[in-house]
């Protein structure tokens, strides 16, 4: 065989091997091609994934949080309707009638003087609508109940609403509405709120 050939036959198998490394390359490079384009999509989806998640999530404490803003305004309403009832109810008893008044006052008097003797302590206003005469009908029925029958009106006032304020030396037991409203307050609110919010 000649050199030629020889050389000719090296040519053909190196050029047949130089076309396996390509073709062998080129598969590789595609495979890693198509690892990396599943890899991306992979990270895409899962990316994709993640963000769908963070935003239900994120959609959720907002949802959470409007709700919560909107219990809290339909309480503060319902405190607010409450207050008002509370206020009304007191605007009631003080509007009431003089008569119808001291009817109450007695009743209120009666149950609560402890001794007989202390002194009664009145609004401005109601100085005129609770007179001696009111005060007399008073002590005949503390009489009755075997208490002393010596209340007398003081010449102090008070800044209330309407009731009174028992004083007997440095203690003072408030009967004012505004004071009893708000002592029983707790047990009444209950009542209130389901006659309001049934």
């Amino acid at each position: 065989m000649s050199l030629e050939k020889i050389i000719e036959r090296i040519k053909q198998d190196a050029q047949v091997q130089v076309d396996e490394l390509k073709d062998k390359a080129s598969k590789e490079a595609g495979k890693i091609l198509q690892n990396a384009g599943d890899e991306a999509n992979s990270y895409k989806a899962q990316a994709l994934e993640n963000a769908k998640a963070e935003a239900q999530q994120r959609k959720q404490r907002l949802i959470s949080s409007a709700n919560l803003e909107f219990r809290k305004e339909i309480l503060a309403e319902k405190q607010n309707a409450i207050d008002l009832a509370f206020q009304k109810a007191v605007n009631t008893l003080t509007q009431m009638n003089d008569e119808e008044y001291r009817q109450t006052i007695k009743k209120m008097l009666i149950s609560s003087v402890q001794t007989g003797d202390e002194e009664l302590v009145l609004s401005v206003r109601d100085k005129a609508r609770i007179n001696e005469n009111f005060l007399k009908d008073v002590n005949k029925e503390l009489v009755k109940a075997r208490k002393k029958g010596n209340l007398k009106i003081s010449k102090d006032t008070y800044n209330i609403l309407g009731g009174f304020v028992l004083r007997k030396g440095n203690i003072e037991i408030n009967n004012s509405f505004e004071s009893l409203f708000k002592s029983f307050r707790d047990d009444l609110e209950a009542e209130v709120s389901k006659v309001l919010f049934p």
